[in-house]
């Protein structure tokens, strides 16, 4: 019987071991967290004690069992330790506005009298610009974890409340905010380890160091990209990064850090956020390609659609010629966008057909930095390193068909209002604002509506309005019809107001024209807004300060005709930077097409006398 018992214990032992082992060993590798050393590197960084960034220039102590959240950029830490019951978060951002520690602490203590402070704000016990072992400056805000403070009473919150020390530098040009973070209960009994973590803390980097893991490790050096889904692969340039998803039919790739923080210029850049140059590569499937279609072909009808819908003087065709690497039917073409003054930009391409797709690798580059042949050569070993593989194609991949394929883009169609006879010519190259544009994905582009549009009870309005818009020349037009009964003069005067205290007419880089006529009792105005290209650069060459983006400033064309109680209004708008002699034409044959009431108002004889623009000006009426 004793023999049974033990046997039965034995039994029970190795059940109970065997059960244990797997659980423990699930729980290591899908904890939530990630190891830094088998995430970013490989065995021998166990050895390393330190963790930091060379690109942000700080470092600290790393334990042992030092578990850090992946991150693409090292401007944000976040380490987790069970050995020290600690969480340490560091935020590093550009010191922008050239802030000091006390005008850092100022706005600390502007925001903690504020009277919802007790809602969002922290528990502070200590708050003062202090100095470290290394003799850098900083703000040590000591403060514990409020919530505890609604559960426990008194002395257990004040004993079970996590410890925090908040300590902020300022350093290199960056401000560093760094939170460590340990159980208050262990806290009491280990504050030699919060000290040695909290402590550890620099603001420099010694690359000279073999024991420090540097977190840009893993982008550091040329990695090969294979899309497994879209049949290709591409090598990237140190410190480029995935963006999105992997194996994407659009794949995009940027910059993980900017030039500045990888000390790759001299100067600091000083960049409009409006018209900021966001440099990367994106490689795009765009459809399958036809029996006798080539990467000249395709690249000749991206090129024509180019010098068709941009301005001759804001693009330059700098190369365009075949590309006869690694076996594939390719063509390398090269342009140059002028369309923001000062700030030109480079589009380099691959075009290329294979694996029974059309491929397109697209590259945006600063123009400096394209003029400088050792700063292009990441963006053309990128581009020139593309290759397809028919053996990374998915099994699910068929024919993706391309729209012009199938529609006759200059075939005809109307745009016209339902119950007020107001309509016009475009062509099946529109898309016509519905409810159902945003579903598809097609129409995203900001559209003006009347005030009155929004102000209906459910379908009842007087106001009706439609709208189009041409995704390759961007040109958008809006037409309303419906009830306005004031005077034709003050409904002028509402369209132009915002023309009276316009700086680029007062400058002369806009010219505002306005023209009336009447016929068989209806009254009729033309009124233009039109950017002139030479006189904005001849501008903006004269004064460093004003910079003009041509893709958002825009030409508008109107007309208002008054036919008794109702007014219809058609409003054309086109970016400065599309205005080649085929869009305009186009626009001119869309007033050309239109009709109210059966009347094509372009047709006629009309005498049309021009206006002065002060005269609509109601405040001096």
């Amino acid at each position: 019987m004793k023999k049974i018992k033990k046997l039965f214990s034995i039994i029970i032992a190795a059940i109970v071991i065997a059960a244990i082992i797997p659980v423990y060993s699930f729980a290591q590798d899908d904890d939530g967290k990630i190891d830094l050393y088998r995430a970013f590197s490989n065995q021998n960084d166990i050895m390393k004690n330190q963790v930091g960034s060379r690109v942000y220039k700080w470092s600290m102590y790393l334990p042992d069992d030092g578990m850090v959240y992946k991150s693409d950029r090292a401007n944000f830490f976040n380490m987790s330790t069970n050995s020290y019951r600690a969480n340490i978060q560091l935020m590093v951002s550009k010191n922008e506005d050239e802030l000091t520690l006390e005008d850092i602490l100022y706005k600390m203590q502007n925001s903690s009298r504020q009277q919802n402070y007790w809602i969002w704000g922290d528990k502070e016990y200590n708050m003062e610009i202090a100095t470290d072992s290394y003799n850098q400056r900083f703000i040590k805000v000591v403060k514990t974890e409020k919530y505890y403070d609604y559960f426990l009473v008194d002395k257990a919150a004040e004993e079970f409340s996590d410890y925090i020390e908040n300590r902020i530098y300022i350093a290199n040009n960056y401000i560093y905010n760094l939170t460590v973070q340990m159980q208050g209960e262990f806290y009491r009994g280990h504050q030699d380890m919060f000290n040695k973590l909290v402590n550890s803390f620099k603001t420099s980097y010694d690359s000279n160091n073999p024991n420090i893991k540097e977190l840009s490790e893993s982008v550091s050096t040329t990695r090969e990209f294979k899309n497994n889904s879209y049949g290709w692969k591409i090598t990237l340039s140190p410190y480029y990064k995935v963006d999105g998803v992997p194996n994407s039919r659009n794949q995009s790739f940027s910059p993980v850090y900017s030039d500045e923080e990888l000390n790759m210029m001299n100067t600091k850049t000083e960049e409009n956020n409006d018209v900021k140059i966001n440099e990367g590569i994106t490689v795009s499937l765009i459809s399958s390609s036809g029996n006798k279609e080539t990467a000249s072909s395709f690249a000749q009808k991206e090129i024509d659609m180019i010098k068709n819908n941009y301005n001759s003087s804001v693009y330059e065709i700098l190369k365009n010629e075949p590309f006869n690497k690694n076996g594939m039917d390719a063509q390398r073409v090269v342009i140059r966008f002028k369309t923001t003054t000062n700030n030109s930009y480079v589009v380099s391409s691959l075009y290329v057909v294979g694996n029974g797709y059309k491929y397109l690798v697209n590259a945006i580059i600063k123009d400096d930095k394209y003029k400088d042949a050792n700063k292009r050569k990441d963006f053309d070993n990128m581009i020139e390193s593309f290759t397809l593989d028919s053996s990374l194609l998915s099994k699910y991949l068929g024919k993706i068909v391309s729209a012009d394929s199938l529609i006759d883009f200059n075939a005809a169609r109307e745009l016209k209002t339902k119950k007020y006879d107001f309509k016009t010519k475009l062509t099946k190259g529109w898309d016509i604002l519905s409810k159902n544009s945003e579903m598809f994905g097609y129409y995203d582009k900001y559209m003006y509506m009347p005030e009155e549009y929004y102000y209906n009870d459910g379908n009842v309005s007087n106001i009706e309005y439609v709208s189009a818009f041409e995704p390759v020349s961007n040109i958008n037009i809006n037409m309303t019809a419906g009830l306005n009964a004031n005077p034709i003069d003050d409904i002028v005067s509402d369209n132009v107001s915002s023309y009276l205290r316009d700086s680029d007419i007062a400058i002369g880089v806009a010219k505002i024209k306005i023209q009336s006529a009447e016929y068989n009792g209806a009254q009729i105005f033309k009124i233009s807004k039109e950017y002139d290209i030479k006189e904005i650069n001849d501008f903006v060459n004269s004064d460093a300060t004003k910079i003009y983006n041509l893709d958002r400033t825009s030409n508008i064309y109107q007309y208002i005709v008054k036919i008794g109680k109702d007014t219809f209004t058609q409003t054309i708008t086109i970016p400065v930077s599309k205005t080649s002699d085929k869009n305009m034409k186009n626009i001119k044959s869309i007033w050309e097409n239109t009709t109210i009431n059966k009347v094509n108002y372009s047709t006629l004889s009309l005498n049309f006398k021009d206006r002065k623009l002060s005269e609509f000006d109601k405040m001096n009426k």
